[in-house]
């Protein structure tokens, strides 16, 4: 009876972990439909996540915020993985894991936003250890005191400027990711990948096999109902005394 009770008890917790990971998986789902006012594209762009999340070393929580960012600064959908494999490389070259990944999407989307390259971007971009000015400088054929003269006097575009880094990031980090994905904390972050995306499964259809929306919607009704009664007791009490 105790073994099947803790196996009960080891259930009852594996579905609760399921619903809520489901439930947060329905507030991306929202987010990405509104940012990319089309569900059935949001569906298919978060399978594209997904599958990227699960063959790199960062998890996927991480790589949906980056890439909501991404298309807040104004991406297309078609651009956010090619980004997000630029970066995801560099971040993995440079050991600044997924908090380097928000601080190169950061920096990529702000200078999307300017529309123009700007000396604060790139100095985000060589703080976080990637090279940025001698990638752009590069990139259009000059050196890097030159490069930086015409950033400031606006006359490089954020297409020309993110267009060099992201060239950039993939000839000097490219496949990265790949090899680190063959590491323990690799291989340990995608199978953490593949049981949270199993657990939204498990938790879809407990939601939907037990009506679980209606029934929380009911208990939030009830408790709104109680605590309305609550505080007219209360204040009917005080105004008496």
């Amino acid at each position: 009876l105790g073994v099947i009770a803790g196996v009960g008890v080891a259930l009852g917790a594996l579905g609760l972990a399921s619903v809520k990971a489901a439930g947060q998986m329905e507030q991306t789902r929202i987010a990405f439909t509104t940012l990319l006012k089309d569900g059935e594209k949001a569906k298919s762009f978060l399978s594209e996540l997904e599958k990227f999340a699960a063959s790199t070393p960062f998890e996927l929580p991480g790589v949906l915020d980056a890439s909501k960012r991404l298309l807040a600064f104004g991406f297309s959908a078609e651009q956010v993985i090619p980004i997000l494999t630029a970066v995801g490389d560099s971040a993995a070259a440079l050991g600044i894991g997924e908090e380097g990944i928000q601080r190169l999407t950061l920096a990529i989307g702000q200078m999307q936003a300017k529309g123009k390259v700007s000396a604060e971007e790139m100095l985000q971009l060589a703080e976080a250890g990637v090279p940025a000015w001698e990638m752009l400088a590069n990139k259009i054929g000059t050196d890097i005191p030159t490069a930086m003269d015409k950033a400031s006097k606006g006359q490089i575009s954020a297409a020309e400027g993110i267009q060099a880094v992201i060239s950039g990031m993939n000839s000097k980090f490219g496949g990265m990711m790949e090899q680190q994905a063959q590491t323990v904390n690799g291989i340990m972050s995608n199978i953490q990948d593949s049981v949270t995306q199993t657990m939204v499964v498990i938790g879809d259809e407990l939601i939907e096999a037990f009506d679980i929306k209606a029934a929380l919607k009911g208990a939030q009704d009830a408790i709104g109902e109680f605590a309305d009664k609550v505080k007219t007791c209360l204040l009917y009490t005080s105004d008496a005394a």
